[in-house]
């Protein structure tokens, strides 16, 4: 792949519409024969790679129940803040698991640290010094010269308390600029800080650069247990999740090719109706509205 080919490659694609996270587990399967069931149109399913699929033949099948879709993976195992690199035989397999999965993007957390040989399997919170922050750029810089899949980084939550001068996202702010590389919006993540060390959810996101903004993560919980007394205080998460998105569509630098419902929410122990999920598609292909439109007349 010559210079100018990968070039093209990284860009930002085109807008595609909306899709959601697919865990990789028949429950989740039968949950998309449900929403084609109904007429939903799922325009791309982000697919939680290293979690529940490390297998590239299992995760073929997969895609091949979605009928092709176009995908991204949800992955953590390129450990971006880490000195070292990750073995060889990681990075191949997560190639061979994008080549069968019509995989446009990775998706990689920016919190996530670990060795080369030990992965923390969660969230670390990155230090947000200068020093870590020029480690993830490097690591991300390179991994995307190697890489035919475009990384992008996303923003996790704010597990712990803050050390260096960067919060999350100005950190992953900083990470995008310098390594030249997408983010992956996490609204959801921003919202669980709370659980944590809580943040001001708009002081953070007006960090993040939007024309950077590849994909969005919005979580859908259940609607009938969102009625019950003790998760009201995520229906007031549900309203900020939902009318900060439709604010963000009104910044003419927001144009990011797909927003993915998260349908395993944080709030609710269930996943939502499929009739809700199809509601919310929609939805979000109102949002994106006449330039999604003019990028189907194109095709």
């Amino acid at each position: 792949m010559t210079s100018a080919d990968q070039h093209r490659r990284h860009r930002k694609p085109a807008p595609i519409g909306a899709g959601y996270l697919h865990h990789c587990v028949p429950a989740h399967q039968k949950y998309f024969e449900r929403l084609l069931e109904i007429g939903a149109r799922v325009d791309m399913v982000e697919y939680l790679a290293a979690h529940f699929a490390s297998d590239p033949g299992f995760l073929g099948e997969i895609n091949a129940g979605t009928a092709g879709l176009p995908s991204t993976l949800h992955s953590y195992e390129y450990m971006l803040g880490s000195v070292e690199s990750a073995l060889a035989e990681t990075i191949g397999r997560l190639q061979q698991m994008a080549d069968v999965s019509n995989c446009l993007w990775i998706g990689e957390h920016v919190g996530m640290v670990g060795t080369r040989d030990t992965y923390a399997g969660t969230f670390m919170q990155p230090m947000g010094t200068d020093e870590q922050t020029q480690v993830f750029i490097d690591n991300l810089r390179a991994a995307n010269e190697e890489s035919p899949y475009p990384l992008i980084i996303e923003n996790q939550p704010m597990l712990f308390n803050q050390i260096g001068p960067r919060t999350v996202c100005q950190q992953v702010a900083d990470i995008a600029e310098g390594a030249d590389a997408g983010i992956l919006l996490s609204l959801s993540n921003l919202v669980i800080s709370d659980d944590y060390h809580a943040v001001d959810w708009d002081s953070e996101l007006a960090h993040i650069p939007l024309d950077r903004v590849w994909q969005v993560h919005i979580p859908i919980p259940n609607e009938k247990e969102l009625k019950e007394p003790e998760y009201s205080r995520f229906r007031e998460n549900e309203k900020w999740h939902f009318s900060t998105l439709e604010n963000l569509f009104k910044e003419k630098d927001f144009q990011p090719a797909v927003v993915i419902l998260e349908v395993e929410a944080s709030g609710t122990p269930s996943r939502p109706e499929p009739e809700r999920t199809k509601e919310r598609l929609d939805w979000v292909r109102d949002l994106m509205g006449s330039r999604l439109q003019t990028e189907e007349a194109a095709r």
